[in-house]
């Protein structure tokens, strides 16, 4: 089973170019939403392996970097990238919509 990878500030230009579409997770352990949307993660992960990879970033304690850099100003918020560039992103996790957004962005790019 594939699984996401763990990036971090510098990590996540390297994993970017090796991959031209990719997710970005960017999650606080604190925080339930996040904790609710990682099977999903992990699940398309598996699912769209060599097609799409998925990354983790942890943001806590680094939440000014995190905002400064990635425009990122609460979790969970997922950052869909294509050839390195942020093409979308979803804010939030609503079990209704969320997985169907995501899938059918990510369908798009590949």
């Amino acid at each position: 089973m594939a699984m996401p990878v763990v990036v971090d500030e510098d990590k996540l230009d390297k994993f970017l170019g090796e991959n031209p579409v990719a997710v970005i997770d960017f999650w606080g352990v604190t925080c339930m939403p996040c904790k609710v949307m990682a099977p999903l993660i992990e699940q398309l992960a598996d699912e769209y392996f060599g097609r799409c990879a998925f990354g983790k970033f942890k943001v806590d304690g680094k939440w000014k970097l995190v905002g400064r850099r990635y425009n990122v100003l609460s979790g969970p918020t997922l950052q869909i990238y294509k050839d390195g560039k942020n093409v979308k992103r979803l804010t939030g996790y609503s079990p209704t919509s969320t997985p169907g957004m995501l899938r059918e962005t990510i369908e798009e790019l590949v």
